[in-house]
């Protein structure tokens, strides 16, 4: 199978990152990403790929921001002290 040209490149990978925004916003595995063109993008084509570059850093940024927002509300844990003495196991209320 020969590489993608990179017109083709551009208008798959615009769809992956639709596609990668509709899947995180579910929480779901994002999809494969499309096969990169071999050498270079053409003079014509580098805004656009500057463009695309930008849309994907958009969302891991906003991915970044949403899991740290996640993470500042999740319950703390008491850190344990390493220098407590640890009670003994207990099974069914029997001490061991």
């Amino acid at each position: 199978m020969s590489p993608p040209t990179w017109d083709e490149y551009l208008a798959e990978a615009s769809a992956h990152l639709a596609a990668v925004r509709a899947t995180s916003e579910r929480g779901a595995p994002p999809p494969n990403p499309p096969a990169r063109p071999e050498g270079p993008p053409p003079e014509e084509r580098l805004e656009q790929v500057r463009s695309l570059a930008m849309g994907y850093d958009q969302l891991a940024l906003e991915l970044l921001t949403r899991m740290q927002a996640m993470d500042q509300r999740r319950p703390v844990s008491q850190a344990k002290n390493p220098h407590q003495e640890l009670l003994p196991a207990r099974y069914i209320n029997t001490p061991i």
